[in-house]
């Protein structure tokens, strides 16, 4: 399949949406304070466009490389399409500032600015986007992460992460990055829109409860059921409550509710089983990543629930 990125989601657009999915608070940024330049944060975002690209290239044929060049950006990606003549090369740059660079430097946007016009020299129409990640404490360096975000708001090739972004993208792990390139990439593929339409409006704990108990039947137990004691005290569903305080209801409440459509009894048998029809598509994309990405366990209803949480 030859691609052109001009009519496709590109590896550009999964970052940029990546850097916009932040789950992390403002105070989560304080762990930036300890955190190396070239020790730490360069090597962990290389990992993150390596994932990227690794992910985007199971669906289409593409080749990439990914550099450390020694000027004008810390990282930049480099990818094109491979089959036919058209194939057009683009690049990504990414440029990270570290909390101990805005401790030493008081003003480097004249420099991230005269970076950017190198690049968009050298690079041409190929540049895509730059991204600049602030890796610093939010609260410390308030004032100066509004005043590059607002000097550079104007450039659309530019997309700043402010320090709450970086972090979610510094701690974001693969389950989170593969979702959501495979939520952008072919979004509206058939079984994609049949999972989205079987989890409709279910809210995101019952999502969590119902994707759980499914691969914990399907991985541990060989079937789609699962025993009381795994759906009473169901520890995905005590961490989304951690993550996501002062939700409505309780887990009893939750299972009555689903009954009837996602859970059923047997008579005289201890738990729960799954209607199958009610999670057929579902089911598909679980083994659909099992293949594509070997994620099994906790990293399958990571996945999927990231995949799927907008729509619940």
């Amino acid at each position: 399949m030859s691609m052109h990125f001009t009519d496709q989601v590109t590896p550009a657009a999964i970052l940029a949406e990546l850097v916009c999915h932040p789950k992390a608070q403002p105070e989560d940024t304080e762990g930036f304070c300890h955190l190396k330049h070239e020790r730490d944060l360069c090597p962990r975002f290389y990992d993150k466009a390596e994932r990227i690209l690794s992910s985007f290239d199971k669906y289409t044929d593409i080749t990439y490389d990914i550099r450390r060049p020694n000027g004008g950006a810390d990282i930049v990606m480099r990818y094109s399409g491979t089959a036919g003549p058209g194939g057009e090369e683009r690049c990504i740059a990414i440029q990270i500032k570290s909390f101990d660079e805005f401790e030493s430097d008081e003003d480097f946007l004249p420099e991230i600015k005269a970076q950017i016009e190198e690049l968009e020299k050298d690079y041409g129409t190929s540049l895509e986007r730059y991204v600049l990640l602030l890796c610093t404490e939010y609260s410390k360096h308030l004032n100066r992460v509004r005043a590059i975000s607002d000097e550079l708001r104007a450039n659309d090739k530019v997309v700043v992460a402010e320090p709450h972004s970086a972090w979610s993208l510094f701690a974001m792990d693969d389950a989170m990055i593969d979702a959501v390139s495979d939520r952008l990439i072919y979004s509206r593929d058939y079984v994609r829109r049949q999972a989205r339409d079987e989890i409709a409006g279910i809210g995101k704990r019952r999502l969590m409860l119902l994707l759980s108990c499914l691969i914990e039947g399907i991985e541990e137990r060989g079937g789609f059921a699962v025993s009381d004691d795994f759906v009473m005290h169901n520890s995905h569903v005590q961490e989304f409550e951690e993550q996501y305080p002062g939700g409505q209801g309780s887990l009893p409440e939750d299972v009555t509710a689903m009954e009837g459509k996602f859970f059923f009894r047997e008579a005289d048998v201890d738990g729960f089983e799954i209607y199958q029809d009610s999670v057929s598509a579902v089911v598909a994309l679980y083994y659909d990543a099992k293949v594509r990405y070997a994620h099994t366990g906790d990293e399958a209803v990571h996945y999927l629930f990231t995949f799927l949480e907008q729509d619940a």
